[in-house]
């Protein structure tokens, strides 16, 4: 706690999703015109740093077009300066569910 009245966590909640889209079909997907597989990915949601209220969304997902492989996106994070970029290499050395972390630090400019 600090002299400023506001609270520090040690852990943020976050939900991690790995969505799919697998099909069990035994025709194929082209015989039924289902749409083609998706890129795997990682969907993390977190609260947002207070005072204000809603979630941040990030979105990791894996993507053979861009220099590192994946792609990064993220909802919510208000006064967030972190660069899609950074996001990336942090993926791609390993730390794509340390994300909610570095972006609840970074939220409103307020980095320790």
């Amino acid at each position: 706690m600090s002299l400023l009245g506001t609270f520090t966590p040690y852990r943020i909640p976050v939900n991690v999703t790995l969505p799919s889209s697998a099909t069990d079909n035994l025709f194929g997907p082209a015989d039924l015109d289902f749409p083609p597989p998706s890129r795997p990915k990682i969907v993390m949601t977190s609260p947002e740093r207070p005072p204000i209220s809603g979630l941040v969304e990030i979105t990791v997902t894996h993507d053979e077009t861009k220099p590192r492989g994946v792609s990064v996106e993220i909802q919510g994070a208000m006064g967030s300066d972190l660069r899609p970029t950074d996001l990336e290499e942090i993926c791609r050395r390993g730390g794509a569910l340390g994300l909610p972390g570095r972006v609840w630090v970074n939220g409103h400019g307020l980095a320790a």
